[in-house]
Order: structure tokens, then sequence, then C-alpha cells
């Protein structure tokens, strides 16, 4: 890349003189070359200066601050829940069906057990009564068949009919009645049944398309989640959309054009408006609302992570007369401009850009008008050429292992007391690893209980089979003999749990350590000492699991973009070797994303299955990580906030890395140096020299809103989008 560039030191002039210097080229990456005289022309005078009317293009544009994102898809949780599990972190691959976030299903499985020994007993109990209530009716219309014959010549005998025949209709009524009531209770249930697995299925959040998790939500196992809150977000890895600063459907429907420039490269999009709605409840949430564009890439040269610059040009006139806005003078009669003769030219205005103005009629190109101004003598002049503009970015990342699992004490039956703690916060562990021994002592009371009711339901059971397998069944009917199928089955699912309470028990008391469920972290640990009894479902350890193994680094500043790639640094401390690798930002933290999930730091992670110097993987780092507790804490008053201040003050430090990358990178484009351009609202300007003239021309600028300038050679510069050409000399 070649940039010229001038440097006058003389005393600088007032009046009319021509006035020559011979300039030198300095250049970067290549040995300097002489260049052609370049006559500077002073100003007027002390009091004024003038410039020539003359032909210029007059833009009226802005250029919106963007970038590429990934298109994705938010889910929300169906029903309210306490959180269990992130089943997928930022940069992970998920596919239809899979389980993205859940919540906790214990009480589901209490009622679901309940409910479904309740609805057996239930089953069982009708079966058994509804046999026996069928063949005593049997009986009573057999009494009442031999006994109807010749009733009228014994009034006693059918007297005996008569109570029979009432205590048969009784009879029937009452079994009428009873399976009413089993209708009704059995329909409870198995509507109760269904509203609990439906229930169970909405705790679950799960993915409807193939892609990578982009970002989660922050709630820890244990915190209550609201109905509709969104806890995952996937993209499907090929559609991206540019968001940019917000303007409005009828702003952008003024433009005469609009595209992106993305790596130096012109690219058309299209406008995607919010409805009213969805632009209403974007502000209602506080969630930032952007400008999002359709890009049109067919070759796919444009990837999520790039920094993207929209221009929105609202206006555009070629060859048109215009003159300086400070040349513009009004009085009653309307505008008029001074002419060096020293009269006034009446004119009439036509667009603006806040710089210079059209004129349709008053003056002739050529015509040289007086300034109210002083303007110095430029002291350098550059001839402009083609470079590369980058922004670099320079941070810092840290350990991250947010992929946690608490180990509770999930002994149902008997009194559990920790033996021996065999780890410590922050220590590696692997699967099946020993966290702490722990004794359990047996409640003999409940097995007894549950051994006892297991030998009814086994004496019940060969009643029940017995039962059902009666010739006389037949006779009653085939209705008969699915209710007491049914209560067979029943009893075998009520013998099935008891068995396994049983076994559970028994397992139980076999217990004598809690493991880690997985390669992990140990991320908290309990401080009860040895000896101490544990409470049921008592939190004993967290351990954050190595699967899950990032760096994260602040981006309050919301200049890290998801797909960024950047390099990451680590000092090995016991050799001083210095380690660098790639790493790419895998989640999105702004943008196109809920105020929910959004974060003030964004997931870093390593690329191609590289080991990360100094995390978990590996065998010769000490794991100094951020690693979630493992349950959400909200200080209830002042002295646990300040608690809770001092632990995070006197926390050690974490793992550091040097996190270096491109935040804006623009190939082989027009570099202007900064100095030279003048910025009036957001419209950009330098002084051209042509023809031994100085004109001031208006060009659409890159790095301007905000200003944001690459240093090279010690010469801050901009970029021209477009208006300005390469081996224009520029003075300044």
């Amino acid at each position: 890349m070649i940039f010229g560039k001038r440097h006058f030191n003389t005393v600088k002039r007032m009046l009319v003189l021509g006035l020559s210097f011979v300039m030198l080229l300095s250049g970067c990456g290549k040995n300097a070359q002489a260049e052609p005289e370049i006559e500077l022309i002073d100003p007027v005078s002390s009091a004024n200066v003038t410039e020539t009317a003359v032909r210029r293009t007059i833009l009226k544009y802005e250029v919106l601050d963007g970038g590429v994102f990934p298109v994705i898809s938010e889910y929300s949780t169906a029903s309210g829940m306490k959180a269990a599990d992130i089943g997928f972190f930022p940069g992970q691959s998920v596919f239809r069906g899979s389980v993205l976030f859940s919540g906790d299903m214990q009480d589901y499985i209490d009622q679901e057990k309940a409910t479904r020994d309740a609805l057996d007993e239930l089953v069982i109990t009708y079966a058994e009564n509804w046999r026996v209530n069928h063949f005593k009716l049997e009986e009573l219309n057999e009494f009442i068949r031999s006994r109807s014959e010749g009733l009228e010549n014994n009034p006693t005998i059918a007297i005996i009919v008569q109570r029979t025949m009432f205590e048969r209709d009784l009879l029937k009524q009452t079994m009428e009645d009873d399976e009413a009531i089993y209708m009704l209770d059995a329909e409870h249930y198995n509507t109760v049944l269904s509203r609990l697995i439906q229930n169970e299925a909405k705790r679950r959040v799960t993915s409807y398309m193939n892609g990578t998790v982009v970002a989660v939500s922050n709630a820890s196992p244990g915190a209550q989640i609201s109905e509709g809150t969104n806890v995952s977000a996937v993209t499907d890895g090929h559609s991206i959309n540019i968001l940019a600063d917000y303007r409005s459907a009828r702003e952008i429907g003024s433009a005469i054009d609009v595209y992106a420039v993305v790596d130096g490269k012109r690219y058309e999009i299209e406008y995607i408006p919010y409805s009213a709605s969805e632009y209403n409840a974007l502000k209602a949430s506080g969630s930032d609302v952007y400008s999002v564009f359709r890009v049109n890439d067919p070759e796919g040269n444009i990837s999520a992570g790039q920094k993207a610059s929209v221009v929105v040009l609202y206006d555009k006139k070629e060859n048109i007369l215009s003159v300086s806005n400070e040349s513009i003078h009004r009085d009653s009669s309307g505008f008029y401009v001074n002419l060096s003769t020293g009269d006034k030219a009446y004119i009439t205005k036509g667009i603006t850009d806040g710089m210079f103005t059209e004129v349709l009629s008053g003056v002739n190109e050529g015509d040289v008008i007086l300034l109210d101004s002083y303007n110095e003598a430029p002291e350098n002049v550059a001839t402009l050429s083609r470079g590369d503009y980058y922004l670099n970015y320079e941070g810092t990342g840290y350990l991250y292992y947010p992929d946690i699992t608490n180990v509770t004490n999930n002994v149902k039956y008997g009194t559990v007391t920790m033996t021996e703690k065999k780890v410590t916060e922050g220590q590696r562990v692997k699967k099946g690893e020993v966290i702490a021994y722990v004794t359990v002592t047996p409640d003999s009371v409940k097995l007894e209980e549950l051994s006892l009711k297991l030998l009814r339901l086994n004496e019940k059971r060969v009643d029940a089979q017995e039962a059902a397998d009666d010739p006389n069944n037949d006779f009653l009917g085939k209705d008969v003999q699915e209710k007491l199928n049914n209560a067979v089955a029943s009893l075998d699912r009520q013998i099935a749990s008891v068995t396994e309470q049983i076994n559970e028990i028994q397992s139980a008391y076999s217990v004598t350590a809690f493991t880690s469920p997985v390669d992990g972290v140990i991320g908290y640990i309990t401080d009860l000492s040895d000896g101490s009894v544990l409470k049921a479902n008592e939190r004993i350890a967290t351990v954050a699991a190595t699967s899950a193994e990032y760096l994260y680094a602040m981006n309050e500043g919301k200049s890290l973009l998801y797909g960024m790639e950047m390099t990451g640094e680590y000092t090995n401390p016991a050799t001083g070797e210095t380690v660098t690798f790639p790493l790419t930002v895998s989640s999105v933290s702004f943008g196109p994303i809920s105020k929910e999930l959004s974060s003030d730091r964004v997931y870093v992670m390593p690329v191609g299955g590289v080991t990360l110097p100094g995390g978990a993987h590996d065998p010769d780092a000490e794991i100094s990580a951020d690693i979630p507790a493992g349950v959400s804490f909200t200080p209830s008053n002042p002295w646990e906030e300040w608690v809770a201040q001092q632990e995070a003050a006197n926390a050690p430090a974490k793992q550091s890395y040097k996190l270096t990358g491109y935040l804006q990178y623009e190939s082989d484009v027009i570099l202007v140096p900064a100095k030279a351009v003048t910025i009036v609202g957001k419209q950009a300007y330098v002084t051209v020299l042509e023809n031994g003239t100085y004109v001031k021309k208006g060009f659409i600028a890159g790095g301007i809103n905000p200003v944001r300038s690459v240093t090279i050679d010690g010469v801050a510069y901009i970029w021209a989008i477009d208006g300005l050409e390469e081996g224009m000399v520029i003075v300044y």
C-alpha cells in the first residue's frame, strides 16, 4: 500500500501570492520517490477569502454502523418451572428434537406415581366388588326364577320372592351407581395422568431444527423460570442478516439507494421492516432495536462476525453548479452571494448537503464569490491510494465451564452421614471419582412396612388371578373378565413399584460414597464437616463438565460479534513458553436476540479441537476458572450483599488469556488521512487540488459514525466508501 503525504514548514501567508514547494513522498513498504511540484494557493486576504462557483456532485447520505449476524430462532418455556439442566451451550451442534433446556421433573414424577397407584387401587377394588356382586346378583335371579311358580297359592313364598326381587333391584342399582362412580374416578385419574404427561413434556424445550446453539439462559439449577421465558437460541449455520443502527421504514423508503459494504465490497440489501406490534414489543421489553437487512450474497463471501457499513443515500445530484453554504446570505429580497467584483448576486437555491448548496440561477460557473471566513494555507498534501483499513481488538479472556451438575444426597431412606470429603474447589475429577464418602443408617421400619405390603399384594395377586381364571366368569360375561384381568395388571404394577422401593432402600444401605457424574471441575464443595448428617436432597458439590470448555470475554461495548475469528495467547507458568491458538466467538450477546438472552459477555471457543492451554484438558495446568456455583443467590439484606461483595473481591484471580483479532477489516479501499477530512453533520469532505485550484469535495466515508481511524506509519486514516479515486491529490 502506498500513502502519498507532503508536509510544509512555512510561514503562513495572508496575501494573494503564488508559492510553490518541492515535496517529498513518503510511503509504507517502499522507498520514497520524488513527485512533481504542486503549487499551493494562499488565501485572498486577512478578512475574506474567495471561492469559485463550480460544478460538483452533491450527496445527502448517512452511513449506519452495522454487523453481519446469524438468523436465529429463540426457544421459550411452555410453562413455569424450576430450571434443571441446559442441554447445549453456544457453539455446540443440535438436531431436531434435541432437548435444549429442561425443568425439574421430580414433582411430576411423584405426582404421576401417586396417581397411577390410586388408579390401580381403584381398578383392583372395583373389579373385586364387581365380581362378588355379579355372583350375588346371579344367585338372586336364580332364586327368583326357581320360586316364581305357584306363588298365588303360597302367599308366604310370594312375599319372600317379592323381597328378593327388591334386594336384586337394589343391588343392580348399587352396581350401576358403583360403575358410574368408577367411570368418573377412572376418567379423572386418566385426565390427571394425561395432564401430567403433557406438562412434563412442556418442561422440556426441544429444538425443531438442525443447527448450532448461539445463546443460552444464565439460570442456575433450581432457579424459578416463568412461562414464556426465552432460554435458548439456535441458528441454522447458513442464514445471515445485516443489523445496523435503527432507521424506520419511512426513512429507508425515502432513500434513492441503500447498500452495504463488507470487507471493502458492495452488496445489495433489502430492508426487513418490523410490524407495529413487533416494534412496540421490542421497545416495551427494553430490547435494543436495529434495522434488519437481507443481504444478496449468492457467492457466499459474507459470514457472521464481519463488520458492515450500511449506506443510505437520500439524494445525489451530479455535475450541478454549487457554492458554499457560508457564502450565502439573506435579506428582504431573498438569498444572495457577494461576488469578488463587489456586486450582490441573488440566487435560487436547490438541494443542500450541509456544506454546499445547488444554485439554480443567479451565478455562473467560474464566478468568484467572497467568503466571510479565514482559511489558512494548507501545510500537507497527500495522494490517495488504496490499502487495507482495519481495527484491532485486544482484550482478556477467562476460563469458563458453564455446564454444571449438582451432586446431592439422593438417598431417600435412611440417615446419611458424611465421613470424608475427598475434593476441593477447582479440582479436576473424572467420571466416577469419589467426591465424598458417607455411611447410611438403615430405616428398618420403612423396609419392614414395604416388605409386609409386598407380601399382602402378592397374596391379593394370587386371589385376583384365581378369580380371573374362574370358569364361572364365562357365565358372568366378557366385561367381568376384562375387569378381573385389569385388576391383575394393576396388582402387577403395584408389586413392581413396591419391589423397586425395596431395592432402592437396600441399594441405599450399600451406598458408601457420592461420585462425580462427569469428567469435570469442582465448582462448589459443601463446607459441612466430617460427621455431619445430610438432609434429603442436600447439595454436596457441583461439577462443571469439561466437555463445555470456553473462554469468556467482556463485551459491554458490543464490539465482539458471533463468528469473529480471534487468536488466544497463553504463557505457560512452568516453562515461560508463549502459546497461541485459534478461537472464535461462539455466542450472540446482543443484536438479533431478546433481552432475556443478551449478555455483557461472550463465549469464545477453541477452533478445531484445539486443547486449551491452561485448561482442564492440559495435564500440567492448574485450574483457575469461572465456574457457576450451581444455585442462584439474591441478597435479601445489605449485610448479605456486603458479604457477597467481599467474597467476590477476595476470590482468587482467574486464569487469563490475551485475546486479539480484527473488529473490522476492509480490503483494498481508498485510505484518507483523518486530518484531511471535514465532517459537517454526517457528511464528509476533503479539499482536492485540481488544476491549481482548491475544490471541496464530498464523499461517502467509512469510519466516521462514530469516528474510528487506523494509524499506519504514524498517520491516522479513515476509508472512503465512494466518491474519491486513487491518485487524487488532497490538501490539508
